[in-house]
């Protein structure tokens, strides 16, 4: 098929549209109180919120903004009714179905509170109740879809609340698994059944509950907490169960320490880092698994040894459409710190245009997602945003035939194949092709879009957009890897 190779000003005179400008970061809100480690969460009513794990006088502190907003208005909550004890100001930050923050801290005095929810009746912080207590405090929280939220502690357990975060239950997930499955312990803790912290807690799109662990790996449950099994399905040798399986596929989300953050992509592919990675030759301490495809792999794109700072900074997100943010916290060259992207969990590459300021080898950030929304934190105050709008999602065509053309093979290194539905051969009539920073390497126009080669061999490496434009003015979006 012969093609006719458009500038982009052609076509967008021809189809009367206008097309995605470089992605970019770009400053939401500013003046929010500074300070290291600072938190953001979003509640189903798209209320934000930010808080700092602190340092200084800045203790205490929550602000709430709406993610709906234009530019972001914070205004302060009551001060937490900080205890006596406390040796970590904020630690945990997360919500309820009702919208309301729920706040868990460090503190040394087991006897007193670790865990508060914000009540908006009153305008003042609920102190939270459980039967057994944290001997640190909470560290992480994720929300359900019908309200259940867990709450992962430092030296202690799992806990679960299905009263809006008043009261707890503990899930005493380490005896779960031990109990299951005997050669999975932690062993750093002489087979207690404890695995020391649950680092990173989070719920993927079927309700699977996934947590990471100080000691122990990545457990999970399908349950609702009520049993756990290793992440690594495979963990114990088959012959003697009290053994564990080091031959096993799954075998690196059981050796991880310090599990500091879990993420998926859309498709529910499992993303996580931790330490002990290099033990396998992996040269980052992020890992990827795909039960589906029984794929597990070190990840791609990072510079080496990236990550250096670990369970009080990591944090991966996902926006409705799939693309995939993560923070690396802290580094050893400036130069490399910030934000990084992926659609597959894999491939990465770095995304930090537009910010400035304290994005740098000590800057210590905190990522939130609402939709296809995506908020980053800086610690000198500032909150800045990021729209997900290479993927339109606004228009019918779009919903129906996402998934009408089909990329071979993806990743591809020379010829990728091009195959659409026949149902739409006739709807698009032209695409354009972009880098991951937005930038158009080349646009066609198509008297209808039939199997096709394009060839990629001379393209660097890395993630590509094709934006085909159809005939009713609408846009449908791929993307493909180049290795």
């Amino acid at each position: 098929m012969r093609f006719i190779i458009l500038s982009l000003e052609f076509l967008v005179c021809f189809f009367n549209v206008g097309f995605a400008q470089s992605p970019s970061w770009r400053l939401w809100a500013d003046g929010l109180p500074t300070g290291v480690y600072p938190r953001m969460v979003v509640a189903p009513n798209h209320d934000i919120f930010y808080s700092l794990l602190g340092a200084g006088t800045n203790l205490g502190l929550v602000f709430k903004a709406n993610t709906q907003d234009a530019l972001g208005q914070f205004t302060a909550l009551p001060k937490i009714p900080r205890p006596s004890t406390i040796q970590n100001n904020i630690v945990a930050l997360g919500y309820n179905k009702k919208s309301e923050a729920i706040v868990g801290i460090y503190r040394s005095d087991n006897t007193q509170p670790w865990l508060f929810k914000y009540n908006k009746l009153t305008d003042q912080w609920d102190t939270a109740t459980s039967t057994v207590t944290p001997s640190l405090g909470g560290h992480c929280i994720a929300t359900s879809e019908n309200g259940t939220i867990y709450v992962g502690t430092r030296w202690a357990y799992i806990y679960k609340s299905t009263d809006d975060g008043n009261t707890y239950e503990v899930l005493y997930d380490s005896k779960s698994v031990k109990s299951a499955h005997p050669c999975y312990y932690p062993s750093a803790l002489n087979n207690s059944d404890s695995n020391g912290a649950i680092f990173s807690i989070a719920i993927d799109r079927n309700g699977r509950i996934y947590a990471g662990t100080e000691t122990a790996g990545v457990i999970y449950s399908d349950d609702e907490g009520r049993s756990w099994h290793p992440a690594d399905i495979f963990a114990c040798q088959t012959n003697d169960p009290n053994q564990k399986d080091t031959t096993s596929l799954y075998y690196p989300l059981s050796i991880s320490g310090n599990v500091a953050a879990i993420g998926f992509t859309k498709d529910n592919a499992l993303i996580w880092s931790g330490v002990n990675m290099w033990a396998l030759n992996w040269k980052n301490k992020m890992g990827f698994a795909d039960y589906k495809s029984q794929t597990v792999a070190e990840i791609k794109g990072l510079p080496d040894y990236l990550i250096q700072t670990g369970q009080q900074v990591s944090k991966l997100v996902t926006t409705t459409n799939g693309q995939i943010f993560f923070h690396s916290g802290s580094s050893t060259g400036a130069s490399q710190i910030g934000i990084y992207t992926s659609f597959d969990g894999i491939h990465w590459t770095s995304f930090n245009n537009g910010i400035t300021g304290q994005n740098d080898g000590t800057s210590q950030g905190s990522l939130a997602v609402d939709g296809n929304k995506v908020f980053m934190a800086t610690r000198d105050g500032k909150v800045w945003i990021y729209e997900d709008s290479l993927v339109s999602n606004s228009d019918q065509f779009l919903l129906k035939n996402k998934s009408k053309i089909k990329l071979s093979p993806n990743p591809v290194k020379n010829l990728l194949q091009i195959e659409p539905d026949p149902s739409i051969q006739n709807d698009v009539l032209a695409f354009i092709l972009y880098d991951a920073m937005g930038k158009k390497i080349i646009s066609k126009q198509l008297n209808s879009l039939q199997k096709l080669e394009l060839d990629v061999s001379e393209f660097a490496s890395g993630l590509y957009y094709i934006k085909w434009v159809s005939r009713n003015q609408t846009f449908l979006n791929s993307c493909f890897i180049k290795n």
